[in-house]
């Protein structure tokens, strides 16, 4: 693992490799033998780090790493990383596929157009594309509608420079509507089957997300895409525990600290005033940082080993916290902005809930500003 990152402001992330390898390892227990892993690292692993989580995964045994750039397999590749990668997006232009061919990155063909503009940067450069073939059986994003990919796997198979080595679909609703799940289910392995009586053998079949692993075992096939339980997050009820460990611990420490009298107000605007005589703490993240403006006064962190509240306006850089029934906090202090700290935790799932989004887009948002340290 690479030396932890030296910065001054007091605010960062520590990614814990240990966990990451449990986490998969518990991922693993789950399915057969004979069915590989897909680790999802793209938007930087979720934030996590795509280089040193990429190398911990492929360690591990990752079959492959999916990704959503060029830009991404590239860095993956510089960094010596050879675990292949899958680009699990459209490309566009298709101009870019000379790049992703030339350098033998997987790509995901969603269309006719798509599959024949891999075989013309593989001809005009004498090499082999390895594809998987993206399939719509629900989503309504990208992929070749259900109906017609009996076709569009027979004009890939046509292509001489074009190597079908996968065939995947994308849940739309694995967490939140079982029964259109099991639709798309039947619709993938109607289409599966129809392949296999038409004679095609094709290496991967993939379209189990984090929760397609857990709650549809029948849909691992050979392959499987954990993302965000990789990083110790199950994003939804289940009735029995997966033993997820989360992964990034987000800390900076109190860089002020004042008492007030009641009736003091804090931040821009006064939007919280002191109801009684108060300690105020100034901890050193903000906004910038991805600590987002509709916590103020909402969302809680960890200090002297309890959960305080935030106060006032999150500004760009500091926010304020209500440090009085946490006594003996001190200037220099650590905050637990997600983590545990003593026997008090803050998961993901609860700032998820107080910006009333998901626990992916909390991750995500940790803008790149704030160092990432890696416990291996």
């Amino acid at each position: 693992m690479n030396r932890a990152p030296k910065f001054y402001r007091p605010v960062w992330a520590e990614i814990d490799h240990r966990n990451l390898k449990s986490n998969f390892l518990k991922i693993k227990a789950e399915l057969s033998s004979k069915t590989r892993i897909l680790a999802v690292v793209k938007a930087n692993a979720y934030g996590h780090g795509l280089i040193p989580v990429s190398r911990t995964l492929s360690r591990l045994g990752a079959k492959f790493l999916g990704v959503t750039s060029i830009e991404e397999s590239l860095a993956l590749q510089s960094a010596g990383i050879r675990t292949p990668s899958l680009i699990l997006a459209n490309i566009f232009p298709f101009s870019n596929l000379a790049v992703a061919v030339r350098k033998g990155i997987r790509v995901s063909a969603a269309s006719v157009e798509s599959a024949l503009q891999c075989e013309k940067y593989a001809k005009r450069l004498k090499k082999k594309v390895y594809v998987h073939a993206k399939i719509d059986t629900g989503m309504g994003r990208v992929g070749v509608n259900a109906r017609n990919a009996t076709a569009f796997i027979e004009k890939i198979r046509s292509l001489r420079s074009v190597v079908l080595e996968g065939i995947y679909t994308h849940f739309s609703s694995a967490y939140e509507d079982p029964a259109a799940t099991q639709d798309q289910i039947r619709i993938f392995t109607g289409l599966l089957d129809d392949l296999s009586s038409r004679g095609f053998d094709i290496p991967y079949i993939h379209d189990a997300n984090s929760g397609g692993i857990f709650l549809y075992p029948k849909a691992q096939f050979s392959l499987v895409r954990p993302g965000i339980s990789l990083y110790g997050v199950w994003p939804a009820p289940l009735k029995r525990s997966l033993g997820l460990r989360p992964v990034l611990s987000w800390k900076s420490r109190i860089i002020y600290l004042k008492g007030v009298p009641a009736g003091t107000p804090i931040s821009y605007a006064g939007t919280f005033i002191t109801q009684r005589p108060s300690v105020i703490a100034t901890a050193a993240f903000g906004y910038a940082d991805g600590f987002r403006r509709s916590f103020s006064n909402k969302a809680q962190v960890l200090a002297g080993g309890k959960r305080v509240p935030v106060v006032g306006r999150v500004t760009m850089d500091m926010t304020m916290l209500d440090v009085t029934d946490a006594p003996g906090v001190r200037v220099g202090d650590e905050v637990v902005i997600l983590g545990s700290q003593g026997n008090a935790s803050l998961p993901a799932e609860d700032l998820a809930r107080w910006a009333e989004t998901s626990p992916y887009e909390i991750f995500c948002g940790i803008h790149p500003r704030v160092p990432r340290v890696d416990i291996p």
